[in-house]
């Protein structure tokens, strides 16, 4: 399989979703939480992380602009790394130092920390290039790591998925860009 992962393996596998994390995201490049929704107003209270302030925005204008935060497990899981490899990863210069809960992004024990899709996005991109293995003698890099742009975008939520029954009477997944 050129994926890497057969199938089963793929349909089995959950969406890595902004699960308990669902009231984070990044608006405007900053990390904010979501205090309260008064839908009736049409008005959002969040509080800023980066610097400690509450805010009312616009529910219209928070759902145009807002981004989704991804954990760093999540991350890991997302771009198939255990999340200890991603240390390396940011030493390696592929991602930047992820934006933490506290005062001014900061990284504290016990706080969770962030990484953007843009971020994802940005380091897929890179790793896709980095070749896996022994060198090829025609010079050509292999990487059946890194999930490909519809495998992502899937994963992240944001694709869709079909199936559709071969011949053995199993269901294949087929992503939406490829009918």
């Amino acid at each position: 399989m050129a994926e890497g992962k057969s199938n089963r393996q793929k349909n089995d596998a959950p969406l890595v979703k902004n699960q308990n994390r669902r009231k984070t995201w990044f608006l405007n490049g900053e990390l904010v939480r979501i205090v309260h929704i008064n839908r009736a107003a049409g008005v959002v209270t969040i509080k800023n992380l980066y610097n400690g302030t509450r805010q009312q925005v616009n529910i219209v204008e928070f759902k145009k602009k807002r981004k989704k935060a991804f954990t760093i497990a999540d991350t890991a899981r997302l771009l198939n790394y255990h999340k200890k490899s991603m240390p390396r990863l940011v030493r390696n210069g592929i991602l930047p130092n992820p934006v933490g809960e506290r005062l001014h992004g900061e990284r504290k024990f016990g706080y969770l920390s962030y990484y953007s899709e843009e971020h994802i996005w940005e380091a897929r991109d890179l790793l896709a290039t980095h070749h896996i293995g022994r060198p090829r003698k025609d010079g050509l890099s292999t990487n059946n790591k890194i999930p490909s742009t519809q495998e992502l975008r899937y994963q992240m939520g944001d694709g869709m998925l079909y199936y559709v029954k071969n011949e053995e009477g199993e269901f294949i997944p087929i992503f939406s860009e490829t009918i």
